[in-house]
């Protein structure tokens, strides 16, 4: 499988294209293509970075969490 799932799905659907579409088998991609790309330029998309700073974050905030339910279970027995 390539890297980039998305030329990959295209190539798949090139190779399945029935023998009838076969002329018209570069407006066919184009337009697959051009399909994919508006649909995955509506997607809100992070970098990298972006994404694991917040994990990180979030797991400390989580063991805060648990730290301080702890701490109340202790105070209330």
């Amino acid at each position: 499988m390539k890297s980039n799932p998305f030329s990959f799905l295209l190539d798949q659907l090139e190779q399945k294209l029935p023998d009838s579409l076969r002329p018209v088998q570069a407006e066919v991609k184009a337009a697959a293509r051009s399909l994919l790309d508006d649909k995955l330029a509506q997607f809100d998309w992070v970098p990298r970075s972006e994404f694991e700073a917040q994990a990180q974050l979030l797991a400390q905030a989580e063991a805060r969490i648990a730290a301080l339910e702890a701490k109340l279970e202790d105070k209330s027995a």
